[in-house]
């Protein structure tokens, strides 16, 4: 079972694509096309390609999206990704990250 699905995921990529992004955000394929192409296939808040490597590949760009709402916001890089959800998508501590880096008390 676990070759056939292996060849039926090579055999019609963008089909599972599809299916993943579906179930995972409710987003289609054509969504996560089009908002690539809006972003210029770079991340949304650092404005640079995906450089994250599996298997000698670079792997396509996250969505992110609102873990209250389930709602997609956009692609991101997997560092922008895992820095917003280490800081829980939380506003205030983001800004105070941001005044902490402004500050002037840095050495």
């Amino acid at each position: 079972m676990r070759e056939w699905r292996k060849k039926a995921r090579t055999a019609n990529p963008d089909y599972y694509a599809d299916k993943d992004l579906r179930k995972k955000y409710g987003v289609t394929l054509e969504w996560y096309r089009k908002q690539l192409s809006r972003q210029k296939n770079v991340c949304a808040i650092c404005k640079q390609p995906e450089v994250a490597v599996i298997r000698g590949k670079v792997i396509s760009m996250p969505v992110d999206h609102c873990h209250k709402t389930g709602k997609a916001r956009g692609l991101l890089c997997t560092k922008c990704n895992r820095g917003l959800g280490l800081f829980s998508d939380n506003v205030d501590v983001l800004k105070s990250a941001i005044h902490y880096l402004n500050s002037e008390f840095k050495e």
